[in-house]
């Protein structure tokens, strides 16, 4: 299927959650040139739990900063109004998708602990990496197995048979979505993050993580995204429903630029981030 195939099918799905109303605001609030520090803490405060989640994020070791960090309007100013946006999003989508019946066989707790997980490598990789965006590849790595769960709940019976194949027989997730519905998770990851008018690098994150057939990565936050999704499997940072860990794409690996010597300060690094972000994510 194609892209606009895929898109029309996203479209046409009844149980898509819509975006937060504070996010959307906040999104709107960004685009003009009336948006001020104070604003942006304003529209963030009209949610208490949303606010605490990123003041918790602020001052964990994800950021490392100093001295506590007491306020919204100090945050923002430390961080700036793209990551304090992604931050938003990252401490929402839970909820969005919260009471939402996947089936027997999709374990959602788990699911979401791996994308966390993913989330968690994805940063840590682009932060050494040198990347310029890391908090925009952590919201690429908590979104890249978003289309399983889209597609879980709209079609639970359908998707736990790709749940069982998998496990019985060990064929990538991919693979046995292709043979059962005509498409993939990341085609409907993609195209649900057009529909919610994520930045196109986002989509791409999302659409091209698992770099099939050797395929050259565009850029680095994909290659980034795509080593934190194994890294998660390998560490068993929670489970996203495959039997056996993802290839490694070696031209991924050589375009992020990092040493074999180094993995092992990233992989501690991970685990250590992993525990404190899942607390916050799942209050």
């Amino acid at each position: 299927m194609n892209a606009k195939e895929i898109e029309r099918i996203v479209s046409s799905l009844d149980k898509i959650p819509t975006l937060p109303a504070i996010y959307s605001k906040l999104g709107k609030l960004l685009q003009s040139p009336d948006a001020t520090i104070a604003a942006v803490s304003n529209i963030i405060s009209e949610d208490q739990v949303i606010a605490a989640k990123v003041l918790k994020f602020v001052n964990s070791a994800f950021y490392g900063f100093p001295q506590r960090v007491g306020s919204l309007q100090r945050a923002i100013v430390i961080l700036g109004f793209n990551t304090i946006k992604n931050l938003v999003f990252a401490t929402s989508v839970f909820d969005m998708f919260r009471g939402m019946d996947t089936g027997g066989a999709f374990d959602k707790k788990n699911f979401w602990k791996h994308c966390i997980g993913s989330a968690v490598a994805s940063r840590v990789l682009a932060e050494a990496a040198d990347l310029r965006n890391p908090d925009e590849v952590f919201t690429g790595g908590l979104l890249h197995d978003i289309g399983k769960l889209v597609v879980a709940v709209h079609y639970p019976d359908k998707y736990s048979a790709v749940v069982n194949e998998v496990q019985h027989t060990g064929t990538p997730m991919v693979e046995s979505e292709r043979k059962i519905f005509g498409y993939d998770h990341c085609q409907v990851g993609s195209a649900l993050a057009a529909q919610w008018r994520f930045p196109a690098d986002t989509a791409q994150m999302i659409g091209a993580h698992h770099l099939a057939d050797g395929a050259v990565p565009a850029r680095k936050d994909i290659a980034a995204v795509h080593m934190g999704n194994i890294l998660s499997m390998a560490l068993g940072l929670g489970s996203g429903g495959e039997k056996k860990l993802a290839t490694v794409n070696a031209k991924a690996w050589e375009l992020l630029g990092l040493s074999l010597s180094s993995l092992e300060l990233v992989m501690d690094k991970i685990v250590k981030l992993y525990g404190e972000n899942t607390e916050i994510l799942e209050m």
